[in-house]
């Protein structure tokens, strides 16, 4: 067995797709299966032969799923969690209140979203009505990296602005 064959296979497993179905919210479980995949493709063949040989590719598997949900100093969490969370409480005040007081930290943001470069506050948009990078990939054929840069860049706009 090829590491790619045995890396495959746990992607189509029913076990794989069910652990991976478990994670909330369901929008980042496509950012969290393409997280595990680059993780494990990172690894060493001998290290995948390894743990596919002594039963232990699924535990391992698993366990770097939980590290990536659980841990807030995971990249999976920093590049996703974390901001997908600010941006939810945001931007939907943001639509219902175009013209918020000044009263709190939130709304100076909400107020910092409508004072971005159009095409940064439109991502910010999108990117919070659809919940994911590759969702709003699909939406604008825009490349989910540069979607990323945006939002990244904007929260980082608005953060300041806030302080």
């Amino acid at each position: 067995m090829t590491r790619d064959k045995i890396i495959t296979d746990l992607f189509v497993s029913k076990d794989f797709t069910g652990c991976i179905a478990k994670m909330k919210p369901e929008c980042l479980q496509d950012e969290l299966k393409s997280e595990v995949a680059l993780i494990l493709c990172e690894m060493s063949e001998e290290k995948i032969l390894e743990l596919y040989n002594s039963g232990g590719l699924k535990f391992y598997t698993v366990r770097i799923i939980l590290n990536l949900i659980k841990s807030n100093t995971s990249p999976f969490y920093k590049k996703f969690r974390g901001n997908n969370i600010e941006l939810s409480e945001l931007i939907e005040p943001f639509i219902e209140q175009p013209e918020p007081c000044l009263n709190d930290k939130k709304d100076s943001a909400i107020l910092g979203i409508e004072n971005l470069y159009w095409y940064d506050r439109e991502i910010i948009k999108l990117y919070g009505k659809l919940g994911t990078y590759r969702a709003v990939e699909a939406e604008t054929g825009i490349p989910f990296e540069s979607i990323y840069k945006t939002v990244q860049r904007a929260c980082k706009a608005i953060r300041k602005k806030v302080a």
